[in-house]
């Protein structure tokens, strides 16, 4: 009886391993189809041209490539194919330093001056972790650029020439791009290596990262490669220029091995990598969220990164807990909504419900006009958003873009019905205002163009390039712009965390009378007011207004991109 007994129970505990693996399974395939389901309407939305690779526990469930890599020759994408990584490569250079420091080679507390003895006074006391974390207080290079890709030296040598610092060191983060270009070229001064050479030899080639290089030249030698297109499908490829904060070129595939191997020691210890991931005190104690090349969700345990250039979007994202990845590469300019579909592959992998990413309207305006005269493609096109508006995105700067293409084309009438279709589409952007003045003007219609600036600057006082065609035409904009001040004591009202949504939170501070704004994984915001309880930015098309209960207490932000989105506020 006993042998017997022994032999059910030990049928009985196979039984159950079986069914729990068959569930397993089955919740697998489940949300393999989901992603699938997902991808594939992102695609035909007119959302997504790219690979992703989806990864639950440390296993790939789905993995694929949608679009042309070249829209030309109609190369079909593969997940193979090779994409500029753009920012993402921070994260690499990042571990190019963390290398070195583990080879008692450098010290993160070695300050910039070792390796820069030119650099001006006031950069004295920056440490390599200032750089790492970007909390140098060093100036964007950006605003003195006088050309397009620059080189590493050219960004160095504007970098050197300002006369001060934009904040003190470790006073707060700001997301800067020179930095990391300054931390190749100390790897590469240190090492007496390329950055290309020395992280092909101490990251690519052990990982096994075998389609990934810096693309530190003219010709990129990758086999498979997807070429970078605008938003409206027109070529914006990559052409070589700075190193360090940008120009890597990889897989997803290259990018999963990559994934992995931070949960070992293949590259350094776990250690080093836990002080990659942890968050910054800057001096007045409070935390900045960004680590060694990954922007922090602490309280989730997790660590991503985006990236943006040329024709190229880029986005990885790991839970350090759950093992759970995701990446995605694409080649579409701003096609693709980055949060709603981070939101969306995050909801399935946590068996939730999700949203398909709206159509944008840019796509379904240039499928029309593949076979309607341009007037024929708005009346159709706005017939197709009158029937069901919330199936689409109003995209208005991708819309913009197409009304310059034709406008450069010398297309002066087509370009005109495309910027007041756009405007009305979008009525609260004042970036399509400024465009319909300018074709006004081209039409010596002065009238319609001052209209049209005007409310351009209304919307957003600090439109330079409206204020000063209005001053050209003799019109003052002291009526139209009014200087705003706020008390201390109601900016303060404003701080705190406001949720957009289960994935995606705006974070408010403040400091010395200036407001900022941070979505979750992105760049912070300096934000301007235009009201008592409405903001501006001056860098992205962008409104924040802080909205109060019946008891006068700020219960929400409402964040406006051409639609208004409501953050509940949390604390």
């Amino acid at each position: 009886m006993k042998k017997i007994k022994s032999f059910y129970f030990k049928n009985f505990f196979l039984s159950i391993i079986i069914l729990l693996t068959t569930l397993t399974n089955a919740v697998a395939q489940n949300k393999t189809a989901e992603l699938d389901k997902l991808m594939n309407q992102a695609h035909a939305n007119g959302v997504f041209n790219g690979s992703v690779l989806v990864a639950e526990n440390g296993k790939v469930i789905y993995r694929k490539g949608f679009g042309y890599a070249n829209k030309e020759t109609k190369q079909l994408l593969k997940p193979e194919f090779c994409f500029d990584l753009a920012s993402v490569s921070k994260q690499f250079t990042a571990m190019g330093i963390m290398i070195l420091k583990e080879r008692n080679k450098l010290s993160y507390d070695d300050k910039i001056t070792k390796y820069f003895p030119e650099f001006p006074a006031y950069g004295k006391d920056i440490t390599v972790r200032n750089l790492l974390n970007n909390t140098s207080g060093i100036p964007l290079y950006q605003p003195f650029a006088t050309k397009d890709n620059l080189t590493n030296a050219e960004i160095l040598k504007i970098i050197e020439e300002r006369e001060a610092l934009d904040a003190n060191i470790g006073e707060r983060y700001v997301y800067n791009n020179a930095g990391y270009v300054m931390l190749g070229i100390i790897i590469e001064k240190v090492s007496n290596m390329t950055l290309a050479e020395f992280l092909k030899e101490n990251i690519f080639k052990p990982l096994k990262m075998k389609n990934s290089l810096v693309a530190d030249a003219p010709k990129i030698d990758l086999k498979n490669r997807a070429l970078g297109y605008s938003v409206i499908g027109e070529l914006d490829d990559y052409t070589v220029s700075h190193t360090g904060s940008t120009s890597i070129f990889s897989t997803v595939d290259d990018l999963f091995l990559w994934d992995q191997a931070l949960y070992t020691e293949k590259l350094v210890s776990k250690k080093t990598i836990e002080e990659a991931f942890t968050p910054v005190i800057l001096n007045n104690g409070s935390l900045s969220n960004y680590g060694f090349g990954w922007f922090l969700t602490p309280e989730k345990k997790s660590v991503n990164h985006s990236g943006s250039d040329f024709g190229y979007r880029t986005f990885i994202m790991r839970d350090l807990d759950k093992k759970n990845t995701y990446i995605w590469l694409t080649n579409a300019g701003n096609a693709i909504p980055k949060d709603v579909m981070n939101v969306a592959i995050e909801n399935i992998l946590a068996s939730k419900p999700y949203e398909i990413p709206k159509i944008t309207v840019i796509s379904e305006f240039q499928k029309a006009l593949e076979v309607n005269s341009m007037d024929e493609a708005i009346t159709k096109t706005t017939k197709s958003i009158q029937s069901d508006s919330n199936l689409f995105m109003m995209d208005d700067a991708a819309i913009n873009e197409l009304g310059y293409k034709y406008l450069n084309d010398k297309k002066l009438a087509e370009a005109f019905s495309i910027f007041k279709f756009n405007v009305a589409l979008n009525p609260n952007s004042s970036n399509v205002y400024d465009s319909l003045g300018e074709v006004y003007l081209l039409q010596k219609d002065t009238v319609n163009a001052i209209e049209n600036y005007k409310k351009s600057v209304a919307l957003n006082p600090d439109n330079a390039n409206a204020i000063k065609v209005l001053k050209k035409l003799g019109i003052e904009t002291t009526d139209i712009i009014t200087e705003v001040r706020i008390t201390p004591e109601v900016l303060k009202t404003y701080l705190g965390k406001y949720q957009l949504n289960e994935n995606y939170s705006f974070t408010v501070t403040e400091d010395k009378g200036q407001l900022y704004i941070q979505g979750t994984g992105e760049k912070i915001t300096t934000v301007y007011p235009m009201a008592q309880n409405r903001f501006y930015s001056k860098l992205i098309t962008a409104q924040f207004t802080f909205n109060r209960d019946k008891n006068g207490h700020i219960d929400s932000l409402t964040l406006n991109m051409g639609k208004d989105m409501n953050a509940k506020k949390l604390n």
